[in-house]
């Protein structure tokens, strides 16, 4: 048994003792969506993402445990429960959404308290994708794992570990499904649903959809390897709410084609009504649910936790005679409160609203101060943006940060630079590799392109000093992620941005490093 698999066989027999005893269901789902991490950035998308999946299964049918931000502790005693849930089941769904680390050659998927500090603490905090893999090959033929690992900002890369996964084996019988390619990562647009789990809700979940017609229709940069049988569907034609039948609740408000603007303003009426749905942000998930059903027994109606046409009309016309005043009552709660995030939630709810530019001043105070964590992050960030003074810098704020601090400057200043990439501005050559050859690299500054590349999860296959056609499709990922123009080739601000983001990093060629931040005039 290598050692790979030995180690995961040792997390398996761990989790299989911390179960209790097995529990049976045709039909079952784990989907953890870990956002809010300790010792890195958060995980965009990632709640959002893992909510939407969450409630596509449970209408199609499976027997769900969802997990939002979870702990070590916790991460393992789900795994522990799932383990016992796929003996015997027809149909098995893992879906991971979050940070993983890879070390030589292998994945972990990463609780919010993962630590990043040795070897140790790699192995034994992390979860091993392999240990998935080994419960997923239980159900040969029946298994699929999501996994979206591809974020853009993750753990600092270290001499044990980098971000991301490591190359993928899928064993037989298993789909593994990623949104990208190992190695690969995705620029997050907002904080709603990404495309990826769109994908898998939408494609993957659509009821007598076949698992392996979806694999093929993905498109780029999603990615995935194994297969299972030919015929088989995640979800049965007709399933709804683990029931055929079209009346179902479930089938129901499927038939209200409920928009992602109307089913926020649900959450909202349902919030403003003394319900927290947890969360505003259109995806119907368990508070969602849970919110809904009380509501429902408020009113005398049976509780289901969906809604229909005229439990719809109720709901707004009680949001409707308690909406005035909203926004005051919001922002008295926020100042109540007096933390980041209660005036965060206030920005949230009301962009435009009569107190948001007080909210964005008392959390630049705390910025300022260092008060609030996530506040502080993003002067950090703000403040970079500001030193790059380019349209892609304030493009990158406004998308990290749609509601931010410094929003209303960010589209003052874009504003004021114009749409132009600064790619465009800057080079004024209609051959980028011409552009390129005139950058006069040396080997070792090629070796340190690669291994930033690769720092960053652009891997440009083998780190040898040598751009081949590996490299070329990094340097494009890292141009389309960054807003330049992309071709695939170096220029001056191209290689100004990325030695800015990477600086002087353990791992990378020291010499090239130099050069490089020579030839920039960083020096």
């Amino acid at each position: 048994m290598n050692r790979r698999f030995a180690h995961a066989a040792v997390w398996m027999l761990g989790i299989m003792l911390l179960a209790p005893g097995a529990l049976q269901a045709a039909e079952v789902a784990l989907v953890i969506g870990n956002a809010d991490y300790h010792r890195a950035p958060d995980a965009r998308t990632a709640e959002a993402d893992a909510k939407l999946v969450a409630e596509a299964l449970s209408d199609g049918g499976y027997d769900v445990t969802l997990g939002i931000n979870l702990d070590r502790k916790t991460m393992r005693a789900r795994l522990a429960r799932f383990a016992q849930k796929i003996s015997g089941a027809d149909r098995v769904v893992f879906y991971f959404t979050g940070h993983a680390l890879r070390s030589d050659g292998e994945s972990y998927l990463t609780a919010v308290d993962q630590r990043n500090s040795s070897l140790v603490s790699v192995m034994m905090d992390g979860t091993p994708l392999d240990l998935v893999m080994r419960m997923a090959a239980s159900r040969p033929g029946r298994s699929v794992v999501f996994v979206d690992a591809a974020q853009y900002n993750g753990y600092t890369p270290n001499a044990v570990s980098e971000p991301g996964l490591a190359e993928i084996a899928a064993p037989d019988g298993v789909l593994v499904v990623s949104a990208a390619a190992p190695g690969r990562a995705i620029r997050r647009r907002g904080s709603g649903p990404s495309r990826f789990a769109r994908t898998v809700a939408d494609d993957f979940l659509r009821p007598g959809n076949r698992a392996m017609r979806a694999a093929r229709r993905m498109a780029a940069p999603a990615w995935s390897t194994g297969a299972v049988r030919p015929g088989f569907r995640l979800v049965r034609q007709g399933a709804s709410g683990g029931s055929v039948n079209a009346a179902s609740p479930a089938e129901v408000e499927r038939r209200l084609n409920l928009t992602r603007s109307q089913r926020r303003e649900v959450q909202e009426l349902l919030s403003l009504l003394g319900h927290d749905p947890r969360g505003i942000d259109g995806v119907f998930g368990p508070g969602s649910r849970t919110a809904l059903r009380l509501w429902q027994r408020n009113n005398n109606l049976t509780e289901t936790g969906y809604l229909d046409a005229d439990q719809h009309a109720l709901l707004r016309q009680q949001g409707q005679e308690a909406g005035p005043g909203r926004d005051d009552r919001d922002w008295e709660r926020a100042v109540s409160i007096g933390t980041g995030d209660a005036y965060r939630d206030y920005l949230a709810e009301h962009s435009d609203g009569r107190h948001t530019d007080a909210a964005r001043d008392a959390l630049k105070r705390m910025a300022r101060a260092g008060t609030d964590d996530l506040a502080y992050r993003e002067r950090r960030f703000w403040r970079q943006a500001r030193q790059d003074n380019i349209p892609e810098a304030y493009r990158d704020y406004l998308e990290r940060y749609p509601n931010g601090i410094w929003q209303p400057e960010a589209e003052e200043r874009l504003a004021a630079l114009g749409s132009t990439s600064s790619t465009a501005e800057s080079t004024g050559s209609a051959d980028p590799a011409e552009e390129e050859r005139a950058l006069n690299l040396t080997r070792n500054d090629r070796l340190s392109v690669e291994q930033r590349l690769n720092i960053l999860g652009f891997s440009p296959g083998a780190m040898d000093g040598f751009f081949d056609s590996s490299t070329r499709w990094a340097i494009e990922g890292y141009q389309r992620s960054r807003g330049f123009e992309t071709n695939g080739y170096l220029n001056r601000p191209v290689l100004s941005r990325l030695v800015q983001e990477t600086g002087q990093r353990r791992g990378v060629v020291i010499d090239g490093a130099t050069v490089l931040r020579n030839l920039l005039g960083l020096e």
